[in-house]
C-alpha cells in the first residue's frame, strides 16, 4: 500500500485558494492561514522529507506568529486611511470647489451645470459667468459665496 505524500506546491495551492477566500470574505483572517501554508510549502521544499507533522506545525505557528505580528500594522494601516466616502453623495464632494455660473442669480436663487447635472445655486445676486465656490450642500441646492 503506497502513503500519500504531501510535495510542497501543494501547500502552495492551498495559500493561493485561501489568497482567493481573502479577497472574496470580509476581514483579513484567510491572510495569516495564507502566509502559513506559503511558510509551509517553503520549508518543504527545502527540508524534503519532512515528516507531515512538523509541515502542520509550521504552517500552524507561521500563522497564528503572522497573526498577531501584523494585526496591529494592518489597523494602523486602516486608521490612516480616512479620506471620507462620498460615493453616495455627491453634493459633499462639491463643497469647496470654484464653478462659474451659467445662468444669473436672480432673487438669491439660480442654476449651475456642473458634469452631467444641473444644479440650483443659492447666494447674492450675479450675473452669468460670475465664479462662485461652494459653500454648503442642502440636497439639490448648492450654497454659493463669490469666489476671488
Amino acid at each position: 500500500m503506497t502513503m500519500f505524500k504531501v510535495v510542497f506546491w501543494y501547500w502552495w495551492a492551498l495559500a493561493a485558494l485561501l489568497l482567493v477566500f481573502e479577497m472574496m470574505l470580509p476581514g483579513i483572517v484567510f491572510l495569516f492561514l495564507a502566509l502559513g501554508a506559503a511558510a509551509a510549502g517553503l520549508f518543504l521544499l527545502v527540508v524534503a522529507d519532512l515528516s507531515l507533522e512538523w509541515q502542520l506545525a509550521v504552517f500552524a505557528v507561521v500563522a497564528v506568529a503572522s497573526a498577531i505580528g501584523l494585526r496591529p500594522t494592518l489597523r494602523r494601516l486602516q486608521a490612516r486611511d480616512t479620506t471620507p466616502n462620498t460615493i453616495n453623495a455627491r453634493g459633499d464632494s462639491l463643497v469647496g470647489r470654484i464653478v462659474v455660473l451659467d445662468q444669473p442669480i436672480l432673487n438669491g436663487r439660480g442654476r449651475v451645470v456642473l458634469g452631467d447635472g444641473s444644479w440650483t445655486v443659492i447666494g447674492p445676486d450675479m450675473a452669468v459667468g460670475a465664479k462662485v465656490r461652494v459653500t454648503a450642500v442642502n440636497g439639490t441646492e448648492l450654497s454659493v459665496v463669490p469666489a476671488p
